[in-house]
């Protein structure tokens, strides 16, 4: 039986050692993904142990990388999906696992907040996060991944300038209901938040709508 055993093993080992490492990544999925790529998979998990009618309210990146990607294999950058139910009118928080299916987090709106060392622009998202457990993104809606959001950001001057005066400054992300930012929005899209920080105080802009290039600076 030892044997056999033996066999299998190395024979696994072998299978392994033959395929491209581009070629594991397709059949187990790429642990590197963008705020969109994992919404349907939250939202099937909110349906199960949530509610039913749970629907997509806002989306934290925490620490994203410069391309606005995170690693499901690290433990310093998540993607916090934030769902809201109408027959519930509250809120839970789920994160992706790799190679598993999303599980609830301990990452709440008081986490998200944390990060934020700009008083005006905190005090504009705690309003917004006080709105999310009645409102949510129209899921028709369009707006950019996070990967274009950044790359329009970039190329603002006051970015580059501030980036540049941090030069380890990290960025976090909020994909928003433009509803809780703009109470005169008619319709439920969706708006982006980014907050470029350094060490003691922080950028932070708004992008409308979220597929859209106006982008207005809250952290005055």
């Amino acid at each position: 039986m030892k044997r056999k055993n033996t066999i299998y093993v190395l024979a696994v080992f072998f299978l392994l050692a033959a395929c491209k490492e581009e070629d594991l990544v397709s059949e187990f999925g790429s642990a590197v993904i963008t705020a969109k790529l994992k919404t349907g998979e939250v939202l099937n998990k909110a349906h199960s142990d949530f509610s039913a009618d749970a629907q997509l309210s806002a989306v934290y990146g925490w620490n994203v990388n410069s391309q606005g990607q995170v690693d499901l294999q690290k433990t310093n950058n998540a993607f916090v999906y934030v769902v809201q139910s109408d027959a519930l009118q509250s809120n839970e928080f789920y994160v992706p696992v790799y190679k598993s299916s999303p599980i609830k987090s301990p990452i709440n709106f008081s986490s998200m907040i944390a990060l934020i060392k700009n008083a005006h622009a905190k005090d504009i998202l705690e309003t917004v996060f006080g709105k999310l457990a009645t409102i949510h993104i129209d899921p028709s809606t369009p707006y950019d991944d996070s990967p274009d959001v950044l790359e329009k950001m970039f190329a603002r001057n006051d970015v580059i300038t501030f980036r540049a005066n941090n030069p380890g400054a990290k960025f976090d992300m909020f994909l928003l209901p433009s509803k809780s930012l703009d109470s005169t929005t008619v319709s439920n899209s969706a708006d982006w938040v980014v907050n470029f920080y350094g060490d003691s105080s922080s950028l932070v802009l708004w992008q409308h709508p979220g597929n859209g290039t106006t982008i207005d600076v809250l952290s005055n």
